[in-house]
């Protein structure tokens, strides 16, 4: 089966050429753009199984943004495209984490090639990770009528409400009749530390850590006077 592949190019002429390049290539080509806006819009929409990217685009946004919603959305393979070399454009690249990049110009073996490396090396890493995924602990929650079998590694964070709690996995908010102080004893997972009297906040899904506040993803913690030392000590078992 082909792979599906979206184009994201703003020149014209460039973008015509790797489309071209792809297609001659037993690529299918679900999509193209030169902007990161309407790119973001149909990525969501199509089955794309790659997203090309250059990083300069027609609008405000460029590829590095187009790359992060893309991450945050549906995890793929993302390679670059870009005719900047310079640290600072390296730098930005870097962050995303992508699968590849490829310097402008290039040809068509070179392209193909990274391609195909990207691509065995990302399903190599998922095989990987769903096979942990598989032997990750679980812990059952009640929510309303609900027996909920929930991975462990994947709760981001706990709020508790009073005797409810709230589990916080992907996005998804799920609530339970339950004590953060029980629950936490219940999971027994040194990945686990309760930073507020009520929050506790799973270390591996933590983005950044400020004064008083620590963040998972894009959601903003409180930390505590009073469990700040909990927090400091986790951490430097992790080294």
């Amino acid at each position: 089966m082909a792979r599906k592949i979206y184009v994201v190019e703003d020149m014209a002429i460039s973008r015509a050429a790797l489309i071209s390049t792809l297609e001659d290539n037993d690529f299918e080509v679900v999509g193209s753009s030169a902007s990161g806006d309407k790119a973001w819009i149909e990525i969501k929409e199509l089955d794309v199984d790659i997203a090309l990217l250059d990083i300069n685009l027609v609008g405000d946004r460029d590829g590095v943004w187009l790359a992060k919603m893309i991450r945050n959305y549906k995890n793929m393979p993302i390679i670059f495209l870009t005719a900047y070399g310079d640290e600072k454009t390296l730098e930005e690249i870097r962050e995303v984490e992508p699968n590849g990049y490829l310097m402008k110009p290039f040809n068509a073996p070179t392209l193909v090639t990274l391609i195909d490396i990207a691509s065995r090396s990302f399903r190599k890493s998922e095989q990987h990770k769903n096979l942990k995924d598989e032997s990750s602990p679980t812990v059952i929650i009640k929510e309303g009528s609900d027996l909920l079998n929930i991975k462990i590694s994947q709760i981001q964070y706990f709020k508790s409400e009073g005797n409810y709690l709230e589990v916080a996995v992907h996005g998804r908010k799920h609530i339970t009749r339950e004590k953060l102080v029980d629950f936490l004893d219940q999971i027994s997972n040194n990945d686990f530390v309760q930073v507020h009297r009520r929050y506790a906040v799973n270390l591996n899904c933590v983005t950044r850590i400020a004064t008083n506040t620590v963040f998972v993803d894009s959601i903003e913690i409180p930390i505590s006077r009073s469990f700040k030392e909990n927090l400091s000590k986790a951490l430097a078992k992790r080294g």
